[in-house]
């Protein structure tokens, strides 16, 4: 297991809509940075709960989001058209999320009722 603060990645969660937001802005585009931040509300949101509270199979629902934000990686281009998101980058980051969600989901097997706080 990694030593360190499990809560990490909650608040991982909080800086997935900010990149597709700054390749808006990056390319001139701040409406559709907005639009990517409303999207993300629900990764802002999950990462602020599950960061502050100690809860129950927190490990659990983290991964799944984690895993959700890959999935969205692979569908960005049909929801959203942003010109500043190189081409690479959803492959890349879906990538990233299946592998710290996956790894979140067996964690959660090793650590006391899959919270995230526990240490």
């Amino acid at each position: 297991m990694i030593r360190g603060q499990h809560w990490m990645y909650s608040i991982g969660l909080l800086t997935l809509p900010g990149l597709y937001a700054f390749f808006a802005l990056q390319a001139g585009e701040p409406a559709v940075g907005i639009k990517e931040m409303i999207y993300g509300i629900p990764y802002v949101v999950a990462g602020l709960i599950f960061a502050l509270v100690r809860m129950r199979q927190s490990a659990i629902v983290v991964a799944v989001f984690w895993i959700l934000h890959g999935l969205y990686d692979l569908m960005h281009s049909q929801l959203i058209t942003n010109v500043g998101v190189p081409d690479w980058y959803p492959v890349f980051c879906f990538s990233v999320d299946v592998v710290i969600g996956t790894y979140l989901l067996w964690l959660s097997r090793r650590i006391p009722n899959a919270n995230l706080h526990q240490t």
